[in-house]
């Protein structure tokens, strides 16, 4: 039959073929549906049959490796649970010690005391009676052994093991470990076998009053024994599911854990217990765990009238206790399960029909409306087809000038810009491309980008670049690249992908910025960062990151290295004295000796200041640091000639060695800055290596700097006066005032131990004018108290000297106090006219001037100048106790003293003589000539208030002043 088509009825014959169409179509997918569920719910009836075996086979493993997971936690705690036992017990004989030293010693007899400590310790057991105390001295003798007594008071020094290892060699070792004692392992013979040894581990601490190791020790056999228990009790009561449990047979048989019906037979043999048919079972999971554990399904009756069961097994040999762990379960338990899951798939399938049909339903009606909306749809879409059109043509003209934009940004653009074609050819190129790179677009066009390659990357870097353009369509980064002159440069680029429709790559877009400059100037940075300033050395920072690569190249190599602490002596002089400018230049002269000095390999570091570090690496042993550690004593103690100064400068070396005086950055520097300030104090111009005695000094000397720094504000300073004599009337005539420290809490510091550390840290000129003002002030309260006037000494040190404001300080000082300045007398001693610094002279003048006495101090025993007393006004010399002590006995001493008494008496000076002891040394003093005198002979130095006492009271005849 032939159809008429007009366009009345085309749009009807269109509507009824789709209504057709899509009837067929829901109809169609209506049965398939149904298809589809049946065969699905068929489907997971097998499957839930095929994952019977592997969730049974999941749910055992999965028990069994929590199981072993427990095990292995328990036996991972027999050491350490062992190691704090034997600590607990050690810290009690310790605290028993201590206690019977604490509270006998002194009352007794040493001996007795010791034998009070051993008697004490002796009878204590513990560890179910195999645990006692034992007792070494330091050379192995026994002091105690409570279980062989006869050994007591034997060497034990070279007792070994079966291993060779020397037991109290070892146990020494370990108390010496630390302050809280160590560990140390052996093999001794146990007591369940006395003919085998057993592994032993024993904790020992050192009993530092008597040099004792004080310690005990019990076997890990019988601490492993503890921890099986303990799993086992663990696992009795570990159930899953309703017939789960675990079972456990050590390696030769016993049955060490099994179900509840069966208890009363652990401990036996399988083959003494149960029916045959069991014994054989056990026997196939014993074999089984043995040769590598698995699955094994068998058949089991629970009891007499009990059917058989199908039960699933999990077998598995944990060797640490030698045992073999096995988990099981009854097959009907999964079974239920199984059932259940049939019926719910059948229960889901019957649901879905009624689903279907109504999707059948609803699918017919929407198809039908679907298709009426369709055919007005359709006429609607002819006529918007002709609008499409013209708008279709607007877009391209919008699209023309976008392009035209594009272009004009390709050209003007600071970046440069390269296209490719997939196979990376070179289709355009921007002016910033030929500006940066020196190629034209004539002479690279057709041509890959590779002729840019600098050599500096090699393939893989390539690789790499290109695999993150094809996977993700770009790439970000930086990379060198060779100008057209051969000049490498750095650039930071972006690679991008340009994709057709399809996805297929059409394009490669490269724009790139040379930063040349930025590379420049980060350089800059990281060389500031790095590097001193003032000498171009690595500084700290620098110094860490290379001392950290030479330790972790030493552990590797087994080589060691130094670290050379390097601190010039008395260096401030010269900044003081010839300005900073002038110890700048000393400073560059000293890092060009130095870096000329060491290998390649070394690191030559300023840390500030006048401190280096120099850095060795590659030592055999400790003693090649020796070597560089002269050179550089020789090198730097060579004098330096700038402008027309030449200065001689020593320094003072620390030397710490790696491994031995520590192994990580701050120890080692931490130690070699205390073997320095150890080399400093032996005298300067020395190299010292660390030991830990040096540590101990270090922090001694940085908890009296500590405690110097509040001393002030805490009123822990303290005066006392020594007073001074004259020798014909026995008349106090003035006193020296004396520093003294008394911390809080403290024992007394003596002056020798706080006052070079006040000066070399600048705290001397704080306690300085507090001495001065504190030594005036008491003067002053003397005179009101109705005393005879006397005159006041201070000791003042170089420090102080060369401030500008110390005149001002002292001046000040006496108007507080309304003193007059000749009653105030300044005491120096000859090392300050070895000091360069003029300020030092300069204050030594104003103090005349202004109407101080000068008193120069310990005269005789150093740097004595008679041009000393020629250039300036001194008023006093001090002759130096070691003058006076053998006066009575050497001749020598006695013509000195009358010297210096006739130097003084021509030049009008008062002779002061110091340590007079005795009477006959105050009458030969003064048939000498000398005037004055102090000493232990008249007063000891005593607080202010007890010689107010003295001062108060009437002049003594010369007779009585001799027969003090």
């Amino acid at each position: 039959m032939k159809l008429a088509v007009t366009d009345r009825t085309l749009p009807r014959y269109h509507l009824v073929g789709t209504l057709l169409v899509v009837l067929a179509l829901a109809l169609a997918l209506g049965a398939s549906f149904l298809w589809i569920a049946h065969a699905e719910h068929q489907e997971a009836l097998q499957r839930l049959e095929r994952s019977f075996e592997s969730k049974k086979e999941e749910r055992l493993r999965a028990e069994m490796a929590s199981a072993i997971g427990y095990l292995d936690f328990v036996h991972s705690r027999t050491e350490a649970v062992l190691r704090d036992a034997l600590k607990e017990k050690v810290a009690m004989a310790m605290q028993t010690a201590q206690g019977i030293y604490a509270r006998e010693h002194g009352r007794r007899p040493e001996a007795e005391v010791k034998r009070l400590i051993i008697e004490a310790l002796r009878p204590q057991r513990f560890f179910e009676g195999r645990g006692y105390f034992f007792i070494d001295d330091s050379e192995g003798r026994c002091i105690l052994l409570p279980t062989a007594p006869a050994r007591e008071g034997s060497s034990l020094w070279n007792n070994q093991d079966d291993t060779g290892h020397y037991i109290r060699r070892g146990l020494l070792e370990a108390a010496r470990s630390g302050s809280e004692g160590g560990f140390s392992s052996y093999r001794w013979y146990s007591p369940d076998d006395p003919a085998r040894m057993s592994d032993k581990l024993a904790h020992a601490r050192l009993f530092e009053p008597y040099g004792w190791v004080i310690g005990t020790g019990d076997y890990l056999y019988k601490w492993e024994d503890a921890r099986l228990k303990e799993g086992l009790d663990r696992l009795r009561a570990w159930n899953f599911g309703d017939t789960g449990h675990f079972m456990v047979m050590g390696s030769d048989g016993r049955m060490l854990l099994l179900p509840p019906a069966g208890r009363d037979t652990e401990g036996l043999h399988f083959g003494r217990a149960g029916t045959p048919a069991e014994q054989a079972i056990r026997r196939q999971l014993l074999d089984l765990g043995q040769h590598g554990g698995g699955l094994l399904t068998y058949s089991w009756q629970g009891g007499p009238d009990e059917a058989s069961k199908t039960r699933s097994a999990y077998v598995k040999a944990y060797t640490p206790w030698k045992i073999v762990v096995i988990a099981s379960i009854f097959e009907q338990e999964m079974q239920s399960a199984l059932a259940a899951e049939r019926d719910a798939a059948g229960t889901a399938l019957s649901a879905r029909l009624p689903y279907l049909l109504v999707v059948v339903a609803v699918t017919v009606g929407v198809a039908l409306a679907a298709s009426l909306l369709f055919s007005r749809w359709m006429s609607r879409l002819f006529g918007a087809y002709h609008k499409a059109l013209d708008t279709h043509t607007r877009t391209l003209e919008k699209q023309a000038g976008e392009l035209r934009l594009a272009g004009h940004v390709f050209e003007s653009s600071r970046e440069g810009i390269m296209v490719t074609d997939p196979e990376t050819r070179i289709l355009a190129v921007n002016p910033a491309f030929s500006e940066i790179t020196g190629y034209s677009p004539a002479e690279i066009l057709g041509e890959t980008p590779s002729f840019l390659s600098s050599g500096n990357h090699e393939a893989s870097f390539y690789n790499a670049m290109w695999k993150s353009i094809r996977e993700s369509g770009s790439w970000t980064g930086e990379i060198w690249n060779r100008r057209k002159d051969g000049r490498l440069y750095p650039e930071q680029i972006s690679i991008g992908t340009v994709c057709g429709p399809a996805g297929e790559v059409r394009h490669y877009v490269g724009t790139f910025l040379d930063i040349t400059d930025r590379k420049e100037a980060e350089s800059r940075i990281r060389h500031l960062a790095e590097f001193d300033v003032l000498t171009q050395l690595p500084n700290r920072v620098l110094l860490g990151d290379r001392l950290a690569q030479a330790i972790a190249a030493a552990q590797r190599t087994g080589d060691q290295l130094a670290v050379l602490f390097i601190d010039l002596d008395r260096f401030k002089n010269i900044n003081d004295s010839l300005g900073h400018a002038m110890g700048d230049r000393v400073l560059r002269e000293v890092a060009t000796r130095l870096h000329r000095l060491v290998r390649q390999s070394d690191t030559v570091s300023r840390l500030g200041g006048d401190e280096f570090v120099v850095l060795v690496t590659g030592l055999e042993q400790p003693g090649f640091a020796v070597t560089t550690a002269q050179k550089i004593l020789n090198t730097l103690g060579q004098p330096y000639l700038i402008d027309e100064h030449e200065l001689q400068i020593t320094p003072s070396i620390g030397i710490a060695i790696y491994p031995d005086n520590g192994t990580d950055i701050d120890s080692l520097l931490k130690n070699a800055d205390a073997a320095m300030y150890h080399a400093k104090s032996s005298g300067r111009n020395n190299f010292q290596f660390f030991t830990p005695e040096f540590n101990h000094w270090v922090t001694e000397r940085l908890r009296i700097e500590n405690g110097l720094r509040h001393a002030i504000e805490r009123q822990e300073l303290r005066i006392h006066y020594q007073p001074q004599v004259d020798l014909a009337s026995g008349r106090i005539i003035g006193c020296e005032a004396l520093l003294r420290w008394q911390p809080e809490g403290g024992d007394l510091v003596p002056p020798d131990r706080f006052i070079p550390i006040a000066e070399e840290t600048g705290m001397i000129h704080a306690i300085g004018h507090w001495v001065i003002d504190e030594a005036c002030r008491q003067l002053a309260r003397w005179d009101m108290e109705g005393a005879t006037p006397i005159r006041m000494a201070v000791n003042v040190a170089v420090p102080q000297l060369r401030r500008q404001d110390f005149v001002t300080h002292v001046k000040e000082a006496l108007a507080r106090h309304d003193l007059a300045p000749r009653r105030l007398e300044i005491e120096v001693t000859e090392s300050v006219f070895l000091d360069l610094d003029s300020q030092i002279r300069q204050s030594l003048r104003s103090l005349t001037d202004l109407g101080v006495k000068l008193s120069l101090d310990d005269f005789g025993t150093g740097y004595s100048s008679l041009s000393y007393l020629r250039n300036f006004r001194f008023d006093v010399l001090k002759i130096d106790r070691s003058f006076v002590s053998e006066l009575h006995r050497n001749r020598d001493d006695v013509t000195l003293i009358r010297a210096i008494v006739s130097i003084a008496r021509d030049m009008s000076l008062i002779t002061v003589a110091e340590g007079i002891e005795t009477a006959e040394q105050q009458r030969m003093l003064t048939e000498l000539g000398c005037s004055v005198g102090q000493g232990y002979h008249f007063s000891r130095p005593v607080p202010a208030a007890e010689l107010a006492v003295q001062l108060l009271l009437p002049a003594p005849t010369t007779a009585g002043a001799t027969a003090h």
